[in-house]
């Protein structure tokens, strides 16, 4: 193996750091955020109880590691 199938392996083994972490905060907060919203029981109304669980449960939080807070989009002067 190269030096570069190497170094694209330890990158691609890394998500299950620090990042993947973060990623299952943000999901849970993100999911939290949703059911507690006004648009929860909408959603329940629309599809039930089953498939709006399910929906729910596809809504992920991601990081995209390297990005710094002005590439976001989320820094106060982009707004």
């Amino acid at each position: 193996m190269g030096k570069g199938k190497r170094n694209k392996a330890n990158r691609t083994s890394q998500k299950t750091g620090f990042y993947a972490h973060a990623a299952e905060v943000l999901t849970s907060s993100f999911q939290k955020e949703i059911r507690n919203s006004e648009f929860w029981p909408m959603m329940v109304a629309e599809f039930g109880e089953q498939e709006a669980e399910r929906l729910l449960r596809e809504c992920k939080g991601e990081l995209k590691p390297g990005a710094s807070s002005d590439e976001t989009g989320d820094c106060p002067t982009n707004l």
